[in-house]
């Protein structure tokens, strides 16, 4: 009777969790949503497309710190209070916001000398360590399951954003650097009030360095499989102003950002997922993996299809009166984004079980496919097409993603199934070493307890 109480109780968390986290994620997709709709009426399509570059850049860095400090401890850490190291993160998460701060502004002074215009990343990069810390904070409360708190820090982010671009307009300092600091200073508060919450900060300045040392040993296959990820899913897209120029980069942002929000939806279910796969796998093996990925997958599919499905219908006339009449030839670009993401929603619970199962080389080494193949169609398609060649180009980067990562799934189901019939208490066992079969870093937590590793 308790065990039955336990399962309705971890559902009903589970389903509160799953919303606040989608609330959660809507709120941080609609600021920076915003925040694109604000330049592109105050600057045309050259500033959408100069905070385009920016805003590539940020989420560069950010994903690259997700593989180095947040994705490693969610796998092979501990999933509540006990041993989960949240201060030495925030510290190695800080190390790394400093040392990408102070790298971005030496090569973007540099390229400034040299004539090319590199204001707003120079705007960028004093606000990359607060931006960092807000997303890690998000990123372990979803992890401690306590999506409130990443709400919360969420909210007072868009609250202090929101009041400083009040303070932009009234003395009409319009330019992308003003709106990238009130970017910035809206994480920065959000990032406080998060530990706040949790009471890290007093911890925060000790063992960053030391913290993703230990982690190398799998941080640097997730960092692997980000760098090739974002090659394929975004990176590819710097290529753009460089084909045909930053003012048809900034048309295709404008097209591609009415399906953006979308990637809530990615986000959420990747933060909600892989705690959970991660948990299923260590409860169940094999088999809670089986049972959980396809009705993630599900879930993502139909709201992705719902979403992406009704603003290529109507992308004409909300591009009109979000950007303005003369952002409405990116309609087309629209509906060739909402395609793409589609197709990637198709595999994301199962790209996320590979990853709980820590399938990290066989990961990047399908987004070093993808990546190819988007450098490739990018370069073929865009010079025969133009702007609509990019949009065609992403859906066979996504197609390609997508079909290999269904074909990985099954292998991994298949081959687990073989190897662990007649044994149903060890379904996890092929799972206690790394991606290529190496000790655990640390095989212990805190609390003495054993890891994933």
């Amino acid at each position: 009777m308790s065990a039955v109480l336990a399962i309705q109780q971890r559902r009903q968390r589970g389903g509160r969790g799953a919303v606040l986290t989608l609330a959660d994620q809507l709120l941080s997709s609609a600021s920076n949503f915003v925040l694109g709709v604000l330049i592109a009426r105050a600057g045309g399509a050259d500033a959408l497309g100069t905070f385009g570059i920016a805003f590539l850049v940020w989420l560069a860095v950010m994903g690259a710190n997700r593989a180095l400090v947040a994705e490693p401890m969610t796998v092979t850490g501990s999933t509540d209070d006990s041993g989960a190291q949240l201060g030495e993160g925030l510290s190695a998460t800080l190390v790394m916001g400093v040392v990408v701060a102070a790298a971005l502004a030496l090569v973007a002074g540099a390229l400034l000398l040299l004539g090319v215009p590199t204001v707003a990343l120079l705007a960028l990069a004093p606000w990359i360590p607060s931006l960092l810390a807000q997303e890690y904070f998000r990123l372990m409360a979803f992890r401690m399951q306590r999506p409130l708190q990443a709400l919360i820090s969420d909210l007072v982010f868009a609250v202090t954003q929101a009041a400083a671009i009040v303070v932009l307009y009234v003395f009409d300092e319009l330019s992308v650097a003003a709106f990238l600091a009130a970017w910035g200073m809206g994480a920065t508060l959000g990032a406080v009030a998060g530990f706040a919450m949790c009471g890290v900060v007093a911890n925060a300045c000790r063992g960053g360095a030391a913290h993703l040392r230990g982690l190398w040993n799998r941080s640097r296959w997730f960092l692997a499989e980000f760098g090739m990820s974002f090659v394929s899913g975004q990176g590819y897209m710097l290529l753009l102003p460089i084909l045909l120029s930053t003012a048809e980069f900034g048309l295709y942002r404008a097209g591609a950002s009415l399906i953006g929000p979308v990637i809530v939806l990615f986000r959420a279910g990747t933060g909600v997922g892989l705690p959970e796969c991660v948990r299923q796998l260590r409860r169940d093996g094999i088999s809670g993996l089986t049972f959980y990925a396809p009705r993630l997958t599900a879930v993502v599919v139909l709201l992705a299809v719902a979403y992406c499905g009704t603003l290529a219908l109507l992308a004409a006339p909300v591009l009109r009166l979000t950007y303005g009449a003369a952002f409405t030839e990116a309609a087309v670009i629209t509906q060739l984004v909402a395609i793409a993401y589609v197709i990637a929603a198709c595999s994301l619970g199962y790209g996320v079980a590979l990853k709980a199962a820590e399938q990290l080389k066989a990961l990047w080494s399908l987004r070093a496919l993808s990546a190819t193949v988007s450098i490739i169609a990018m370069v073929v398609l865009v010079n025969a097409f133009g702007l609509v060649g990019a949009g065609w180009a992403g859906i066979g980067t996504a197609s390609t993603y997508a079909g290999g990562v269904l074909i990985m799934y099954r292998r991994m189901c298949k081959r687990q199934s073989i190897g662990t019939s007649g044994q149903p208490n060890h379904h996890h066992q092929h799972f206690t070493r790394g991606a290529r079969g190496d000790d655990p870093v640390d095989g212990t937590t805190r609390s003495g307890e054993r890891g994933i590793s």
